[in-house]
């Protein structure tokens, strides 16, 4: 009876709160996303192919699992998609915010890339997105709901040995137009964030790559993981209600243009 009257006060509670769904939660921007929109009252499900890394998250949010929930998923896979998105409705309650940020960014030259390492990178990147965005809706069906997926800079701007990522992100772009058209409909809107240099740990790039990297970048520092969280918040945020099918460019102005000077015409 006491088991029971538990359920019941946490099917209450979660009821009350709003839940998100954050792929690839267990590190990284992930991580800032989903402990930012705990702060924000969501109750959210940590989503990554690491078990021991989403139960970390998890227990620094809520190591009672009310507000807050690990689950192993392999974005890939249509049954897991399915099983996790099934779960944690249950678990949870009705995701009412989906998060895309699952991704995987592998080098690779062109002439040398082994056709499998394409395909992985779609495999994530873009099918991953399109599987979560495709539950979500028929989750949802007409009840409204808020997505955004990770895309980056490198889709409007190539990355030498990263031309099945960027060309991965590129395609997020347009998948987020294409959903936002076929979703609003349903009350669901649909955008991106692409982020630019995002350091979430200090040894990420070199010092060299960084100071090369600054001298593009007109806001004068690289970016950090609650940059992107906070776009993501308020993109799923009632304040952006009436946006629909962008996506937002978090990288200091690295895409603005380039800081060449051209010398006077003799």
């Amino acid at each position: 009876m006491k088991s029971d009257i538990r359920k019941l006060d946490q099917s209450v509670e979660n009821s009350q709160r709003r839940t998100a769904i954050v792929t690839g939660g267990g590190r990284g921007l992930g991580q800032a996303i989903a402990e930012r929109l705990h702060g924000d009252g969501y109750a959210v499900a940590v989503v990554d192919r690491d078990a021991a890394s989403a139960q970390k998250v998890v227990e620094a949010l809520d190591s009672e699992g009310k507000a807050a929930r690990a689950y192993v998923l392999d974005v890939s896979s249509p049954n897991d998609v399915a099983n996790t998105f099934a779960a944690i409705a249950s678990d949870l309650g009705a995701p009412t915010a989906l998060v895309n940020n699952a991704g995987i960014y592998p080098d690779h030259a062109l002439l040398d890339m082994p056709v499998e390492a394409w395909d992985t990178v779609m495999a994530v990147n873009l099918r991953g997105t399109f599987l979560c965005t495709q539950m979500f809706g028929r989750l949802r069906g007409d009840a409204g709901g808020a997505i955004v997926n990770l895309a980056s800079a490198a889709a409007f701007s190539a990355r030498v040995g990263a031309s099945h990522y960027s060309t991965s992100k590129a395609g997020i772009v347009m998948f987020t137009k294409a959903a936002a058209q076929e979703l609003g409909p349903l009350g669901i809107r649909v955008n991106a964030v692409a982020p630019g240099l995002i350091e979430v740990r200090e040894d990420q790039v070199s010092n060299a790559y960084r100071d090369n990297y600054l001298t593009m970048i007109p806001r004068g520092r690289t970016g950090r993981a609650p940059d992107i969280a906070g776009t993501v918040a308020f993109l799923l945020s009632a304040d952006a209600d009436y946006i629909n099918g962008e996506c937002i460019v978090v990288d200091g102005g690295f895409l603005a243009g380039r800081p060449l000077i051209r010398s006077a015409s003799r």
